[in-house]
C-alpha cells in the first residue's frame, strides 16, 4: 500500500512536477490504485497481486492506519492476536483489534471488533503488525471473559500460550484491576499446567470476596475451589 506522503515524496525524487493529487487520480484510473477506507492510503495493485499479504486482505485497514501514522496505538487484539501468535488454525469471522482507552477508533475499523485495552507488556510484530503478546491475551481473556469470542478452543493452545510466561509481566497487565481478573487469570495458567506460577499469582492479587464467574453466569459451571472461580466455558485444557 502507498500513502499520499509517499507518492508525494517519490514524485519529488522522480522530477515530476504534478500535483499529488493528480498523479493519484491518474493511477486510479489505470488501475494501478485501489481505494480503501482509510483516507490518504491506498492499495498497490501489482502488491496485492504478488506481494506479501495478498489481495482481501481482512486487516489491511489496520495497515493503512499505521501506514499513514505509525505512532497510532492500535494493535491486534483477541482471537485475532491468538491466531497470528499461531494458537489457532482459522482466523475469527471478524478481526478484533485493540484501541487504548479514550481513543475513538476510525471509521474504517467499523469492518473490525474494537476492544479497548491498553497492553503494559511489549507488542510483539506478526505479519508486520503489532499484536498482543499471550501475556496480555490472557490478561485480557481474565478481566473480561466476554471479550473473548472463541472460548471452545483455548483448551487446544492454552498450555502453549502461558508456557515461559513471567509472574512480573502478568502482574503489571493486572495491576489495578480487581481480585476477580487475578484470580480468573490464576485460574487459566492453572488449567495450562503452570500450576506454581498460579499460585505465585494468586498470592500477589488483592483482596476481595468471590465466587468468580469465567463465562456465563446462568450456565452450570465448575468451581475451583482453589482459585474461587467458576467456570461455565466448558474449558478442557490439553496440558503436554
Amino acid at each position: 500500500m502507498v500513502t499520499a506522503a509517499q507518492l508525494r515524496t517519490w514524485s519529488d525524487e522522480a522530477g515530476i512536477d504534478w500535483p499529488v493529487d493528480v498523479a493519484i487520480r491518474r493511477l486510479r484510473e489505470r488501475g494501478w490504485l485501489l481505494d480503501l477506507a482509510t483516507r490518504g492510503v491506498w492499495e498497490f495493485v501489482p502488491a496485492a497481486r504478488a506481494g506479501i499479504y495478498g489481495s482481501g486482505d481482512p486487516l489491511i485497514e489496520l495497515r493503512a492506519t499505521l501506514a499513514r501514522d505509525a505512532d497510532a496505538r492500535f494493535a491486534v487484539a483477541a482471537e485475532s492476536a491468538a491466531y497470528l501468535l499461531g494458537l489457532v488454525s482459522r482466523r475469527p469471522g471478524r478481526e478484533v483489534v485493540a484501541a487504548p482507552r479514550g481513543v475513538r477508533p476510525a471509521k474504517a475499523f467499523k469492518v473490525f471488533r474494537v476492544v479497548s485495552w491498553t497492553p503494559r507488556t511489549p507488542l510483539l510484530r506478526r505479519e508486520s503488525l503489532p499484536t498482543w503478546c499471550p501475556t496480555t491475551l490472557i490478561a485480557f481473556m481474565a478481566t473480561r471473559p466476554s471479550g473473548y469470542r472463541d472460548w471452545p478452543n483455548v483448551g487446544d493452545w492454552l498450555a502453549q500460550a502461558v508456557a515461559g510466561m513471567e509472574e512480573v509481566d502478568l502482574a503489571r497487565e493486572l495491576s489495578g484491576r480487581p481480585r476477580s481478573a487475578w484470580a480468573r487469570a490464576a485460574y487459566l495458567l492453572d488449567c495450562g499446567g503452570a500450576h506454581a506460577l498460579a499460585r505465585e499469582l494468586l498470592a500477589s492479587a488483592p483482596g476481595g470476596g468471590g465466587p468468580y464467574y469465567l463465562g456465563e453466569r446462568r450456565r452450570e459451571g465448575r468451581y475451583s475451589r482453589t482459585f474461587d472461580v467458576i467456570d461455565s466455558t466448558g474449558l478442557e485444557a490439553r496440558t503436554p
